[in-house]
């Protein structure tokens, strides 16, 4: 990034990678530009974990933002976290899970698999496919009434937090075998190729519903951090909305408060005959 030039290529933008670092696009923008004055190291290790930089990258980054080369890289995070956080996850009582950077489910406590899957014997183990991003997308009886809202609540802000993912790691094998899995689906390719889909970096803060066959309507806001022993992991849980005013995500619509069951009947079209198809075990 030479001096008083703005890096402009294909991949992630500088609104999405300002979100991910956590602070405003101008001052990103200065640093692409070559015009922030003395950067801190912990910051230029920021830009290069985001952007998942290669060492040398790692190198140019910091001689061209600091004139300096940096320190050389520690042992990189763990893909794994503590064995503790197995436990800390089992011992929530709300519904907590971890997964991976490419929504592959690493543990769930009883609530969460409960929640969202149904009847699930023998945990994480016991799913056909431990994706989640999958799952939420392709369960034909997510769509037709199990997840509240499903389009513009569930499966727009997930395929955008896939496109950032994307556009952070273009390369990364897993989630583009991901995206070619999802767009197999046409619904779901339909909703890809929108020219417009609200920008979602991560899920933390955000109040999402769903309609269980025995609970009926329940809401909740999303919790979400990093692990920090393995920091491409996100830790989850699902924190329960006391009845009262009803607090949505932003752009987000009302929804029915019907459980599942009581909407399921009028459906008609690719919904009729969800539940029968449906590999969740309700």
């Amino acid at each position: 990034m030479p001096h008083g030039r703005d890096r402009r290529r294909p991949g992630i933008s500088q609104e999405n990678t300002a979100a991910l670092l956590g602070c405003s696009t101008r001052w990103y923008a200065t640093l692409e530009s070559g015009r922030m004055e003395n950067p801190t190291r912990e910051f230029l290790d920021s830009v290069a974990f985001v952007l998942r930089m290669t060492d040398q990258e790692r190198q140019a980054l910091f001689l061209y933002a600091s004139g300096r080369l940096p320190p050389a890289l520690e042992e990189p995070p763990s893909l794994s976290p503590h064995p503790d956080w197995d436990s800390f996850v089992q011992q929530q009582v709300q519904p907590a899970c971890i997964y991976t950077r490419s929504w592959d489910l690493v543990v769930a406590n009883t609530q969460y698999l409960d929640l969202l899957y149904g009847d699930v014997q023998g945990g994480v183990a016991g799913l056909a496919d431990r994706n989640i991003l999958r799952f939420v997308l392709l369960d034909p009886t997510n769509r037709c009434g199990a997840l509240a809202d499903w389009q513009d609540s569930w499966a727009l802000p997930m395929l955008s937090e896939l496109r950032a993912a994307l556009a952070a790691t273009p390369d990364d094998r897993e989630l583009t075998a991901l995206l070619r899995s999802v767009l197999v689906d046409p619904v779901v390719r339909t909703l890809w190729d929108r020219s417009s889909i609200p920008l979602r970096i991560h899920p933390d803060g955000v109040t999402q519903a769903v309609r269980h066959p025995q609970r009926g309507h329940v809401e909740f806001t999303v919790l979400a951090a990093n692990p920090m022993q393995a920091r491409d992991l996100r830790f989850v849980t699902l924190m329960m909305v006391d009845a009262g005013p009803v607090r949505r995500a932003p752009g987000t619509r009302a929804v029915s408060q019907q459980p599942v069951a009581a909407t399921r009947h009028r459906q008609s079209g690719p919904c009729a005959d969800a539940e029968s198809r449906s590999v969740r075990p309700w």
